[in-house]
């Protein structure tokens, strides 16, 4: 099941539950989806970008629900060493003139575990 799948399963599961709160900001985050998809569901690596920009002006807010509400659709992100064993299983850096090059290799394989800046960073670490 995909992010926006996910998110109408939450609005019918809290409709039913008669869970006010999170109904009302499933809604908003539904619409920040349709909007953001001219009215068709956002593939999962689109709806990652709105989720984190969403995430941000929660925590911005001082909002924990809605940050914990979005973290819930949010796939994990890997950790720098998980990243850097999946590097070196996978990508071979002596192949590109600029290792950093790889960046996005890496991040197209992995999509939203594994965010650019994470990847830039092992890069680094692995050349140094």
């Amino acid at each position: 099941m995909g992010i926006y799948e996910a998110i109408q399963a939450t609005i019918k599961e809290a409709m039913k539950a008669r869970d006010e709160r999170t109904l009302a900001f499933a809604r908003v985050v539904k619409a920040e989806l349709d909007r953001k998809g001219d009215g068709k569901p956002l593939p999962d690596e689109e709806a990652v970008k709105v989720l984190k920009a969403l995430k941000e002006i929660a925590l911005e807010q001082g909002n924990a629900f809605e940050a914990e509400f979005l973290d819930r659709f949010l796939p994990k992100e890997m950790s720098e060493e998980e990243l850097e064993a999946w590097i070196r299983e996978h990508v071979d850096l002596s192949q590109f003139k600029n290792p950093l090059a790889a960046i996005g290799v890496v991040t197209k394989a992995l999509g939203p575990k594994a965010p650019g800046e994470k990847v830039r960073k092992v890069i680094e670490r692995l050349t140094r």
